[in-house]
């Protein structure tokens, strides 16, 4: 390392000129990412710092471009940064092997810029695009909080288009969904490891030549999710036991999260009834919300999605 320093105080208007210096690393190894060098040519001025030329990150599944860095009022408690990076074909099963178990063809793309730092906050502009499960996933307003505290919160919100539900939910613990998705995640606010806020929006769009299918198993999770009985009770279960999936005619769910209360609805209302997924026009099964104002810490939603992933198939008595 070669690093100039360089402080300046007083409120004169500092000279423009700048000395140099070089960040060199033989080898890096970082959580999550791959063993990499790294270089980079510095340039210093009064109470700034800045890497002109861009830098590449070795990412699972490909390569990040970070762009120019500017760092300045470097020695203030009101330091800034700005900078940009870039995303370019990055693979997203490679990337994404930590979290998602299943094969996921798909690709991401995207620029932020500017990214910025200042007040402890980090803000960008621009969207990420993934190409995944036949359709689009979009990220944009990717932030944080509370930067270099002891509880910093992390911001964005996502939004997907046209998701084949048979990709996503084929040999899950949820069950088998058939049909395309869409839907968005706006407010989003994660401290601590896990969301303290969001909005949540998930419907189903008809397209022709997708079927609209529901196994048994997905029904039983969905009216548990929803904090309701199994339709499958009594001479309903009985029926149910010949068939392994049913058709729909829509799904359609609202889910929000604030100051620790988690709250699910029903986008599909007819008259007093408000129904999670409601049947085709002659067969199939309907998951009413049986409790519209239902109101359940986000401690007990997590509990129950817990029960779900953990168990295996219904028993249909």
């Amino acid at each position: 390392l070669d690093l100039p320093v360089w402080y300046r105080s007083g409120v004169a208007k500092p000279p423009v000129e700048t000395l140099s210096g070089k960040l060199a690393v033989e080898s890096i190894v970082v959580p999550l990412l791959p063993e990499q060098p790294l270089s980079m040519l510095l340039a210093v001025g009064a109470n700034r710092i800045s890497v002109e030329s861009p830098t590449v990150i070795k990412v699972p599944g490909g390569d990040l471009r970070l762009g120019s860095v500017e760092v300045e009022r470097l020695f203030g408690p009101d330091l800034t940064l700005h900078t940009r990076l870039e995303f370019d074909e990055i693979k997203l099963e490679p990337l994404l092997s930590k979290i998602w178990m299943h094969p996921l063809a798909g690709t991401l793309n995207g620029t932020l810029n500017p990214i910025q730092y200042e007040n402890h906050a980090v803000t960008t502009r621009g969207e990420l695009k993934a190409e995944a499960f036949e359709g689009k996933i979009i990220l944009s307003d990717l932030g944080a909080s509370g930067v270099f505290t002891s509880a910093p919160v992390f911001k964005l919100n996502v939004k997907w288009e046209d998701l084949l539900l048979s990709e996503m939910t084929t040999n899950t613990a949820f069950g088998t969904i058939e049909g395309i998705l869409k839907g968005q995640l706006r407010n989003v606010e994660m401290a601590y490891g896990q969301p303290q806020r969001f909005n949540l929006l998930l419907e189903t769009v008809q397209k022709k030549g997708i079927s609209q299918k529901i196994s048994v198993k997905a029904v039983e999770n969905i009216a548990q999710i929803g904090g309701g009985q199994s339709p499958f009770m009594g001479m309903a279960g009985a029926f149910a036991s010949f068939f392994k999936k049913f058709p729909y005619e829509k799904i359609g769910v609202r889910a929000s999260l604030e100051n620790d209360v988690f709250t699910v609805n029903g986008t599909i209302r007819e008259g007093d009834t408000e129904y999670l997924v409601k049947r085709g026009s002659f067969s199939g099964v309907n998951i009413v919300n049986q409790n519209p104002d239902n109101r359940v810490s986000f401690k007990d939603m997590v509990k129950r999605i817990k029960r779900i992933s953990s168990k295996g198939a219904p028993v249909i008595k």
